[in-house]
C-alpha cells in the first residue's frame, strides 16, 4: 500500500494505492496556500484517517506543483506561498514518522505514463503538460532524470519565441519566470486564449476555441494553426535532444485528441529523426497523472 498527494495551489488530492497500483480511496480538499500550520494540519488529518482505516502506516509520495532544491530539499518555486523555503519532504517525514518522497507534478505525470500508461515498455519517455502552463518530465529506463538544480524538463522556459510571435503578429507577453520570450505564456490553455484574443479581439475560453475549431470556424482555425506552430518548434527541439520513444501529453488540452494528433504530425515533420508511428500522444493519465506518479515515488523514482 502507498499514500499519495497531489498538491496544487487550489486543491490537495489524496489517494491510497494498493500494491498493484490500483486506487482504492481518494479525497480532495482545498489547499491552505498561505498558512503553513493549516497546511500541515490538513495533510495530517488525511493521513491519520487513512492510517486508522487501514491499520497500516504506508510510505508517502507527493506530487507538487513547484521545484525542490536538491541540496537541502527546500521548496524553491511554488504556487503554495506558505511552503517556500520549507524542506517539505524532510519535515513531513519527521511529522508522519515514515518515508516521504516528493517530485514535481510534471515529473510524476511522466513517471506514471512510463510505468503504467502510454510509455510502458519505452526506454525514454518525455511527458509534457499542456495545462495552465507548459511543463515536462523525463524518464529514462524507468527512472526520473534529475539534475543539479532540481529543475529538469522545463521546456516552457528559456526559449526565444520573439521571431515566431512577430511572424504571426503577436505582441510579446512576460513570463512568470521573468523571461520576456518564453514558450510558457503561449504553449498551453492560457496561451491559446491569448492568441485568439490578440488575433480576433474576442476573449474566449480555450474549450470554446477548440470546439469552434472542430466545427470549422475560420477564426478558431487560425488561432489553432498559430498555437500548433508556436508549440511544435520548441517541442521538436526537445525531441532532437532527447530522442524519446514516446511523448505523452497531460493537462487540460490533452483531452483534445485532434489537437494532439496535429501537434504530433507537425513535430514529426520538423525533427531530424524518423518516426513512423505517432510520437506525441494523449497520456493515459492526463487527468490524474500527478497523483498516480506520486504513488510510484520512492520505489520507482
Amino acid at each position: 500500500m502507498k499514500y499519495a498527494f497531489d498538491i496544487g495551489g487550489s486543491k490537495i488530492e489524496f489517494g491510497v494505492f494498493a500494491g498493484d497500483h490500483s486506487l482504492i480511496a481518494q479525497h480532495k480538499i482545498a489547499t491552505p496556500a498561505t498558512d503553513l500550520d493549516a497546511f500541515i494540519a490538513a495533510l495530517s488529518g488525511l493521513v491519520g484517517a487513512a492510517d486508522r482505516e487501514s491499520g497500516l502506516r504506508p510510505d508517502i509520495g507527493i506530487s507538487f506543483a513547484g521545484g525542490i532544491d536538491p541540496m537541502d530539499g527546500a521548496v524553491i518555486t511554488a504556487n503554495v506561498p506558505a511552503l517556500k523555503g520549507w524542506p517539505i519532504a524532510a519535515e513531513l517525514s519527521r511529522l508522519f514518522d515514515r518515508k516521504v518522497a516528493i517530485a514535481n507534478d510534471a515529473d510524476c505525470f511522466a513517471l506514471a505514463e512510463a510505468h503504467l500508461g502510454a510509455g510502458q515498455g519505452c526506454r525514454t519517455v518525455f511527458g509534457i503538460i499542456l495545462g495552465t502552463g507548459v511543463g515536462g518530465g523525463i524518464v529514462v529506463d524507468g527512472r526520473l532524470l534529475g539534475g543539479r538544480s532540481g529543475i529538469c524538463g522545463e521546456w516552457g522556459h528559456g526559449n526565444d519565441m520573439s521571431g515566431a510571435l512577430a511572424r504571426h503578429g503577436l505582441a510579446a507577453h512576460p513570463c512568470g519566470c521573468g523571461g520576456a520570450s518564453c514558450l510558457d505564456p503561449w504553449g498551453a490553455a492560457r496561451g491559446l486564449e491569448r492568441i485568439h484574443a490578440q488575433c480576433h479581439g474576442v476573449p474566449l475560453p480555450s474549450h470554446d476555441i477548440t470546439a469552434n475549431w472542430r466545427a470549422g470556424d475560420p477564426a478558431a482555425t487560425r488561432s489553432m494553426d498559430i498555437f500548433i506552430d508556436l508549440l511544435a518548434g520548441p517541442l521538436a527541439g526537445m525531441v532532437n535532444v532527447l530522442d524519446p520513444d514516446c511523448v505523452p501529453v497531460g493537462g487540460g488540452l490533452a483531452s483534445e485528441t485532434a489537437l494532439i494528433d496535429r501537434i504530433d504530425q507537425e513535430v514529426r515533420r520538423r525533427v531530424l529523426g524518423r518516426y513512423d508511428v505517432p510520437l506525441v500522444v494523449p497520456g493515459v493519465f492526463y487527468r490524474d497523472g500527478g497523483l498516480r506518479g506520486a504513488g510510484l515515488l520512492g520505489d520507482r523514482a
